[in-house]
C-alpha cells in the first residue's frame, strides 16, 4: 500500500482533470468560447465590499458540501472579508485572527504567529488553503510561521470545535481555511483587472507592497500576484525581557531580533466551460524573521516554500451526484533556523503532499450530503547541531462522508470518518531512547487508525433566530514529533523528549450556539466543553530522568505525555444597528471569549491557556468616510500550570480612518489605523516567550490600494 501512494495521488488528479475536461468537451464549445459559469461558490467579497453588516449572511464553504451562511452551522463559525480583514492584516495570520471570537495567537514575536482555538492548537487545528493543506511545519513547533501572507487573502474562513470528518484527526480543535485568487474561480468581468497597493507603519517602520492582476476572458483567467515587506524591528513599550533573568543592559523600548524580510508570488490560471472549471497555479513564500528569544547571538529563521496547486470542479448530474470537486497542493519547504545570522544551527526539510476528491450528492427529497477521499504524505528531514525529531516519512489515506436531512424548522447532520496514518523512520531514528522502554529503530514503522462521527441540529425557533447543536466523537492520532522527538530546540528553548507509545487522544465535543439577524440587532452566543482522554502535551521532565538526557546546554526538558483534560467555555459577538440607512450607518459591536482548561488526571490547569478577553467596536459610514474606534481588554491569567507564572492584565486602544473615492475607472481607497495607542506594556500567556517578546507598542499604518 505504501508504494502506491505517489501513483495513486497522481491517477486521481489526472483522471479528475481528464473526467471534468472530456465531459466539457462534450457538451460545450471549443473552451475560449465557453460561457463563464460560476460553480461551487458565490464570488468573494471584493475589497472595500462591507465586512461589518450582516455577518451571519457571510457565505462559508469551509466544512458544507455547498456554501452556507454563518447563520445555518451547527457549531461556531465566522468569516473575515472586506473592509473588515483589510483593517485587521498583520504580518501572520495569528495576529490577523486574533481579534475573532473563539481565536488567539501563539505570538512568538512579529515574525510568527499561528491561530489557537478554543485553547487548542499545533497538531489540533488545521491550515488550510483552499481546503488543501499549508503544507509546512508550522504545527509542530511555536517558532514556526504558516506559510500563507496574509496580504495576498480575500478571506478567511475559521470553524471552531471539532472539524475531523471533512479535513482530518489533526482539526479536533478547528479550522483556519484561507481563501485567495491563486487559482481564478470565476472567469474575467474584463479583460485586464486588478488592485496595487502599499502600506507603512511607524512601529516597525513596515513597507509593503502588494500587486494583483487578472487578465483574461469568458473562457481563460491568469493571475498573477506579487508582495514585497520589509520591517525593522519592533518598537515596544518599556523593556522586552522581564524577570530576575533579565539583562541589566538590555535596550529599552526595542525587541531585538524582530525585523522581517518577505517576498511572496504566484502564477494561476484557469479555463472555464459551461460545466465547471480546471486551474492550476504555482507560488512561491520565502520570509526570514528574528526568534526574540533573547540569544547572544540572536537567531533567527529563514523560510522558504515553493507550491503547485490543482484545483477541478465539475457542476453536472451524473448518477447520485451533482458536483465533483478536486483538490491537489505539493509543497517543498525549506526552514533554517540561524545564530547570528549566518550560522546554520538546523536545516529542516519537508516535501509533502495532499489531495482529496469530493463528491456532492444530488438533492433527494430532503437529503443532501457529500462523500470524499483525502490521501496525504509528508517526507520530513532534519539536519544540523539541534535536530529534534528524526527523519520520518508519514502517509495518510481517510474516506468520509457528511449528510443533511431538511425539514421545515430543523436540519439534522450526520457524519463520519475513517483514517489510516502510518510513520516510517529514517536512519536518524536508529537507537533513539523514548523512555518508555522502548528505542527506535531506523526502518521501524508505526500504524494507527482512526474513527470519528459527528451528530447536530441546527434549529429555527423563529423568523431570524437558529440555534445551532452539534455533538462529535473524534480520534486524533499522535504525530511523529509527540513520538519521536529527542534533541535540543533552540527556537523554543527547550529539549523536547518523545514518547513512542501514546496512544490515540480521543476526545468527546459538545457545541451549542445561539444566532440572531435583525434589523438592530444581529449576533450569536455559543458555549462548548471538550473531553479528551489521553490528551498529549509536553511537561517538564521528572528530575529523575533528567540526567539521561544528553542536554549539555542545561535547556529546559520536556516530555510530551498523555493524560486526560477537559476544556469548556464560550465566545459571544453581538452588533447592534444604530443607525443603517442609504448613505449613513453606525454599529456598536460588543465581544467576548473565555476558555478554561485543566488535565483532570492530577487536577491540575493545562500550560498557556488564553484568558477572559471582552472588546467593544463602534463603527461609523457616511457616503465615501469610514471611522472606528475600538478597545480590547484582556484580563489577568492567575491560573496557570506548574512552572508557569501569572499574566497581568492589559487594554490595547485602536482606531481607524478610511476614505473611498472613484478617479476615472480606478477605485482608491486610503486608511489610517492605529493600535495600542496608549503604547500599553503588553504581553501574552499563551506565547512561549511572554518573558521575551511583549506585543508591539504604539503603532500608525497607512495603507493606500487602487483598484481597476
Amino acid at each position: 500500500m505504501n508504494k502506491s501512494f505517489p501513483s495513486l495521488f497522481l491517477f486521481i488528479g489526472a483522471a479528475s482533470v481528464c473526467a471534468i475536461t472530456s465531459h466539457a468537451q462534450s457538451s460545450a464549445a471549443p473552451i475560449l468560447a465557453a460561457d463563464p459559469v460560476d460553480v461551487a461558490q458565490p464570488r468573494p467579497p471584493r475589497p472595500g465590499d462591507d465586512g461589518y453588516v450582516e455577518r451571519l449572511d457571510a457565505m462559508i464553504i469551509t466544512g458544507t458540501a455547498d456554501p452556507k451562511a454563518a447563520f445555518d452551522f451547527a457549531q461556531g463559525a465566522s468569516s473575515l472579508s472586506g473592509k473588515r480583514l483589510q483593517l485587521q492584516q498583520e504580518s501572520t495570520l495569528g495576529e490577523t485572527l486574533e481579534r475573532t471570537p473563539g481565536v488567539n495567537s501563539t505570538y512568538y514575536g512579529p515574525g510568527a504567529s499561528r491561530p489557537l482555538i478554543r485553547g487548542l492548537g499545533g497538531d489540533r487545528v488545521r491550515m488550510l488553503e483552499d481546503s488543501i493543506g499549508s503544507l509546512d511545519l508550522s504545527s509542530i513547533s511555536p517558532d514556526h510561521n504558516v506559510s500563507i501572507e496574509p496580504l495576498l487573502l480575500e478571506r478567511i474562513e475559521v470553524l471552531r470545535g471539532p472539524a475531523t470528518l471533512l479535513y482530518g484527526s489533526s482539526a479536533v480543535g478547528g479550522v483556519v481555511n484561507v481563501i485567495d485568487n491563486r487559482i481564478p474561480l470565476t472567469a474575467p468581468d474584463a479583460p485586464l483587472g486588478g488592485r496595487v497597493e502599499g502600506r507603512f507603519n511607524t512601529v516597525a517602520n513596515e513597507r509593503t507592497g502588494v500587486m494583483s492582476l487578472l487578465v483574461g476572458n469568458a473562457g481563460f483567467g491568469l493571475q498573477v500576484n506579487g508582495l514585497r515587506t520589509l520591517m525593522d524591528d519592533v518598537d515596544i513599550s518599556g523593556y522586552a525581557q522581564q524577570g530576575p533573568d533579565a539583562p541589566a543592559d538590555q535596550p529599552r523600548g526595542t525587541l531585538p531580533g524582530s525585523a522581517i524580510s518577505t517576498k511572496s508570488g504566484s502564477v494561476g490560471g484557469t479555463a472555464f466551460f459551461k460545466t465547471g472549471f480546471v486551474g492550476l497555479a504555482v507560488s512561491e513564500y520565502d520570509t526570514a524573521y528574528g526568534v526574540p528569544t533573547g540569544d547572544d547571538p540572536a537567531i533567527s529563521i529563514d523560510m522558504k516554500q515553493r507550491r503547485l496547486d490543482l484545483r477541478g470542479e465539475l457542476a453536472s448530474p451524473f448518477g447520485f451526484f451533482k458536483t465533483l470537486r478536486v483538490r491537489a497542493g505539493y509543497g517543498d519547504y525549506t526552514h533554517s533556523e540561524l545564530s547570528g545570522g549566518a550560522t546554520v544551527n538546523t536545516l529542516f526539510k519537508n516535501k509533502a503532499w495532499e489531495s482529496r476528491v469530493e463528491l456532492v450528492q444530488e438533492t433527494l427529497d430532503k437529503l443532501s450530503g457529500t462523500i470524499g477521499l483525502q490521501f496525504s504524505q509528508a517526507d520530513f528531514l532534519a539536519e544540523g547541531e539541534e535536530v529534534v525529531t528524526p527523519a520520518t516519512l508519514t502517509r495518510s489515506a481517510a474516506i468520509f462522508a457528511l449528510e443533511e436531512y431538511k425539514l421545515e424548522q430543523v436540519t439534522f447532520q450526520l457524519g463520519g470518518r475513517y483514517e489510516w496514518q502510518r510513520i516510517g523512520l529514517g536512519e536518524l531514528a536508529a537507537g533513539l531512547p523514548t523512555f518508555d522502554g522502548y528505542a527506535a529503530q531506523s526502518g521501524a514503522k508505526r500504524t494507527d487508525r482512526g474513527v470519528s462521527v459527528s451528530t447536530g441540529a441546527v434549529y429555527y425557533p423563529a423568523k431570524n433566530y437558529s440555534v445551532g447543536f452539534s455533538l462529535a466523537a473524534s480520534q486524533r492520532l499522535p504525530g511523529a514529533q509527540e513520538l519521536y522527538s529527542n534533541g535540543p530546540h533552540g527556537g523554543s528553548a527547550a529539549y523536547e523528549v518523545g514518547r513512542s507509545n501514546l496512544g490515540k487522544e480521543k476526545s468527546i465535543g459538545v457545541d451549542l450556539t445561539l444566532r440572531r439577524r435583525g434589523d438592530f440587532m444581529t449576533g450569536s452566543v455559543g458555549v462548548f466543553m471538550n473531553k479528551f482522554r489521553n490528551f498529549i502535551f509536553e511537561e517538564e521532565l521528572p528530575e529523575a530522568l533528567k540526567p539521561v538526557v544528553n542536554n549539555p546546554d542545561g535547556l529546559t526538558a520536556f516530555q510530551f505525555v498523555a493524560k486526560n483534560a477537559l476544556f469548556y467555555g464560550g465566545e459571544a459577538e453581538l452588533e447592534f444597528h444604530l443607525i443603517d440607512r442609504e448613505g449613513e450607518r453606525l454599529h456598536f459591536v460588543l465581544d467576548g471569549d473565555y476558555v478554561r482548561a485543566e488535565q483532570t488526571t492530577d487536577d491540575q490547569p493545562l500550560p498557556r491557556i488564553p484568558p477572559l478577553r471582552a472588546g467593544a467596536e463602534l463603527r461609523y459610514e457616511r457616503g465615501a468616510w469610514t471611522a472606528g474606534v475600538n478597545l480590547r481588554h484582556v484580563f489577568r491569567q492567575g491560573r496557570f500550570a506548574e512552572f508557569e507564572t501569572a499574566t497581568s492584565g492589559y487594554t490595547l486602544l485602536g482606531a481607524d480612518l478610511g476614505y473611498g473615492f472613484m478617479f476615472g475607472r480606478v477605485r482608491y481607497d486610503i486608511f489610517l489605523r492605529g493600535s495600542n495607542l496608549t503604547n500599553e506594556a503588553a504581553r501574552v500567556h499563551t506565547s512561549f516567550l511572554k518573558d521575551f517578546a511583549p506585543l508591539p507598542g504604539r503603532n500608525v499604518t497607512l495603507g493606500v490600494r487602487a483598484e481597476f
